[in-house]
């Protein structure tokens, strides 16, 4: 009777020393994927944990405090497999969208896994980001340009006004002092006409004789 009651306690206190004892891992630490593919995390622990209840909780960081966590139950798009003697026990995701992101921890005999934190990016679009490129190099070219045309114009402005300032009054080659008079032509010879002139009235000549 003593030895029954003797082995009871023992099975009892191991039972609880392989409880305390229990360490759980998760594999792999951390998911850095696009949207729409597929994950598993597995959750492992000792053998001696065979056919144990696992359970999966959310949180949006590592530290985030076990009473915050949310439970994770199995969809469309999350599957869950339990702990067996042949493979851990895992979660897997598939057509993963953004909302996916987070610290998953698995839980097993109130026993808390490490986390792993899951990211899920958008998928770049080619030809947008082809785009995007494209004009912010125009953006960049107009910019330069009008950089440049801001720098040259006032430079150009004030190397004309400087011409302007240096230009000075040139003398005319010919002498126009005469331009615009008329000369009055008389009849006939120039040494005629003046003859004419020069020949005294009969009046003077007689006073001359006198």
């Amino acid at each position: 009777m003593h030895w029954l009651q003797f082995s009871c306690w023992c099975l009892v206190n191991l039972t609880v020393a392989l409880t305390t004892a229990l360490q759980l891992n998760q594999k792999p630490r951390f998911y850095g994927v696009k949207a729409g593919r597929s994950v598993i995390i597995y959750c492992v622990a000792p053998d001696h944990t065979q056919n144990a209840q696992v359970e999966w909780y959310k949180a949006p960081k590592y530290n985030t405090p076990p009473v915050e966590r949310e439970i994770v139950t199995e969809g469309q798009q999350i599957h869950m497999r339990e702990k067996s003697m042949t493979q851990n026990a895992s979660i897997s995701f598939r057509d993963l969208t953004t909302e996916a992101s987070g610290v998953y921890f698995c839980k097993m005999n109130h026993t808390w896994g490490p986390g792993t934190e899951l990211q899920v990016f958008r998928p770049n679009n080619l030809n947008g980001a082809v785009y995007r490129s494209n004009m912010k190099d125009a953006l960049i070219l107009i910019q330069a340009f009008l950089l440049t045309l801001c720098v040259v114009a006032p430079l150009i402005r004030s190397q004309t006004l400087f011409k302007k300032e240096e230009t000075v009054y040139e003398e005319p080659e010919h002498d126009h002092i005469y331009e615009g008079l008329e000369i009055e032509h008389c009849g006939g010879g120039v040494y005629e006409d003046i003859s004419a002139y020069a020949q005294p009235d009969q009046a003077g000549a007689a006073w001359a004789q006198e």
